[in-house]
């Protein structure tokens, strides 16, 4: 096993903290820390991953970042020759979003169907950050929204800076303060925040929610998931309290529960290598043959690897089973 090349780096911007996505050799795997429910990834997972499959060159990264709902659109971030581009494509279109150059950084891109946000930096040491949107409806140029990573939902996007938390109006290009804390994410229509340890927000938070005590957050709009020490919970209207949807054994010092992510009935997590949670039976499978990386974006599954790049419908995918 690979020994990991660097951990999350955190950089203080401006007052808010900007995390930046661990970067690990595209090889790289790690034995399984769960504690909850594991199973084996479906076969039938594997064949849909593999009927949208994308191979890079020996000198190119190709990465898929994000989809609309039904997985028929992707947004692709491509690295060769020194220059990293992201393009959304589908069926009948590519289009660039941006492309950036030498050892600019581009990450923490966010898609609702319509609106795209994604952050840059100039360099690796360098992390100073500028977001930005770009409305896939028009052939125009991004804009620059802020200075912190952005989560976008139904035209609107949210982030948190020096200020406190942003709620922008991207179609009417207006933005307020809804209030002071990190990590904003939608519920519904509605902005919610942490905020010494609590979810906040502008209006009365769902009963269930108050007494939640978490360290990272993100949500679909309709499912709201955390890590909370070991332990990822999830909370979703109609459920009368949270769940606990995996957890792992972490030793001192171990990299925890990080990078959730939710769509649908899916959650997937990072903790030293890639888990995918299924929210109805609670079941998680761990990645463990082929060293590659597994996440959610919209509608789809995406899979990273060694010069491999590939999505499935998060529809066409079997339930896991519980244990």
């Amino acid at each position: 096993m690979r020994a990991l090349m660097a951990l999350a780096a955190i950089t203080a911007i401006a007052g808010c903290v900007a995390a930046v996505p661990i970067d690990r050799p595209s090889d790289y795997t790690a034995p399984s820390k769960l504690r909850s429910c594991r199973v084996d990834l479906p076969q039938g997972w594997k064949d849909e991953l593999s009927r949208n499959k994308s191979e890079a060159g020996p000198h190119e990264q190709v990465t898929i970042v994000g989809a609309n709902e039904d997985a028929g659109t992707t947004l692709v971030r491509t690295t060769r020759n020194r220059t990293t581009e992201l393009v959304l494509r589908d069926s009948k279109k590519r289009q660039q979003v941006m492309a950036v150059q030498d050892d600019a950084q581009l990450f923490g891109v966010e898609f609702d169907g319509r609106w795209v946000t994604f952050s840059t930096t100039p360099s690796p040491s360098d992390r100073t950050t500028t977001t930005y949107a770009w409305d896939s409806r028009n052939d125009g140029a991004p804009v620059r929204i802020g200075d912190s990573g952005a989560v976008v939902h139904n035209g609107k996007a949210a982030w948190s800076d020096a200020k406190g938390v942003h709620l922008y109006d991207l179609v009417k290009k207006k933005d307020r303060i809804v209030g002071q804390g990190k990590e904003p994410a939608f519920l519904g229509d509605t902005v919610m925040w942490l905020q010494d340890g609590k979810f906040r927000a502008e209006v009365a938070l769902p009963e269930p929610l108050r007494n939640a005590k978490p360290d990272s957050v993100a949500s679909d709009g309709r499912t709201v998931v955390w890590t909370q020490a070991d332990a990822l919970h999830g909370w979703r209207e109609g459920w009368t309290e949270p769940r606990e949807l995996a957890g792992i054994k972490n030793p001192p010092k171990a990299e925890g529960i990080v990078f959730p992510r939710v769509s649908g009935d899916f959650v997937s997590w990072q903790s030293e290598s890639s888990y995918v949670t299924d929210i109805r039976s609670r079941a998680t499978a761990h990645t463990t043959e082929g060293a590659y990386w597994l996440e959610v974006h919209g509608g789809a599954l995406t899979q990273q690897g060694s010069r491999v790049a590939a999505t499935a419908p998060l529809s066409a995918l079997s339930p896991l089973k519980s244990c």
